[in-house]
């Protein structure tokens, strides 16, 4: 089997490290978000300092329909399989977040786009955010509220879409986990 997998979840949950690690061990390769986004923010000029939170500055909708365009196309390149830390139902989610500067077609279109685009993971994990901070990198937005209401959103997508996930619970050793979750099929 081809795997397809992706992590699902708000930011600094581990899901990078895991991703990893799992792909090491499947053979296949890792697709970074951050691959994509450091680019673009580095092209715009962010500056980390200045800035509070990066995920609301990339939801705008000027940087998230190329952030998803490049996604959908870096995974379709991927014949051999891939695991990435971030699918499109978190693009769409995270553009929720700057909702109001689009327009009713413009959003309706990018969840089209992301909605249509998840049948293609083989597998789906998702990581709910549980309270507290796991690592600071000088990156993320460490806001535990910010935190909280991109997983109500994440979490809403997922039912709202209809999507088969295993959730990944924090207390249980995640990468044998997720290993063996994936030899059960």
């Amino acid at each position: 089997m081809i795997h397809k997998i992706g992590f699902i979840g708000s930011a600094g949950l581990g899901k990078s490290g895991l991703a990893t690690k799992i792909g090491k061990e499947l053979g296949i390769m890792f697709l970074r978000s951050k691959d994509i986004t450091r680019p673009l923010l580095q092209e715009l000029g962010y500056d980390y300092e200045k800035c509070e939170c990066v995920e609301k500055f990339l939801s705008q909708k000027e940087f998230e329909y190329d952030i998803v365009d490049k996604k959908i196309h870096q995974e379709s390149l991927m014949t051999g399989g891939f695991i990435t830390d971030r699918t499109t139902l978190e693009c769409f989610a995270y553009a929720l977040l700057s909702v109001e500067h689009y327009a009713s077609d413009e959003i309706s279109l990018l969840e089209k786009i992301c909605r249509e685009n998840m049948p293609k993971y083989t597998h789906l994990f998702y990581f709910p955010y549980t309270g507290g901070w796991f690592e600071e990198n000088g990156v993320r937005t460490v806001n535990t509220f910010f935190q909280w209401k991109i997983d109500m959103i994440i979490r809403g997508l997922i039912n709202d879409w209809n999507l088969s996930n295993v959730i990944v619970v924090p207390e249980t050793g995640k990468e044998e986990f997720i290993l063996s979750s994936l030899k059960g099929e």
